[in-house]
């Protein structure tokens, strides 16, 4: 007496690629989460003082999946210009475009888009540096939780 499958591998393939689109998602919803977290540390933790509102409406993040971008978040600072804020997101929106097209896989880009960034931070002002920090510690804890998640699905 054969044991005989009721699926075919066609099937499996399709099981298995719908795994692997809901880990992706996953990935990318835990990415956009912290995306969220760098952007609010960064303006809430500013260590410059906004005079027009272009190097704070130029930082935001953007999600890539090899090189095209999924989401975009970058907004108008409150309180700033709106012909200042609108040259900060275009350009915040433009090195993240930029960054984020070399990219293979799934990634996040964080950037603060105006050309004198580097020098408010090198100043020891706080622009990005403290979103860097916390998506460092943040980064490994929702990927291990990601992967226990997965583990505990596959099984």
């Amino acid at each position: 007496m054969a044991i005989k499958p009721n699926f075919t591998r066609a099937d499996v393939a399709k099981r298995f690629d719908a795994f692997l689109e809901m880990v992706e998602k996953k990935q990318i919803a835990r990415l956009q989460r912290l995306g969220e977290m760098c952007l609010i540390e960064a303006r809430n933790n500013k260590g410059y003082m906004m005079q027009t509102g272009a190097l704070l409406s130029s930082t935001g993040y953007m999600i890539f999946r090899d090189g095209v971008a999924l989401h975009t978040q970058f907004d108008a600072a409150s309180g700033a210009e709106s012909n200042a804020a609108q040259n900060g997101i275009k350009a915040g929106s433009s090195l993240a475009e930029k960054v984020g097209k070399e990219t293979k896989g799934i990634a996040l880009v964080v950037v603060a888009g105006m050309n004198y960034a580097a020098y408010v931070e090198a100043k020891g002002k706080n622009v990005l540096s403290s979103a860097e920090h916390l998506a460092q510690r943040e980064l490994p804890r929702m990927l291990e939780k990601l992967i226990s998640n997965i583990k505990a699905a596959a099984e």
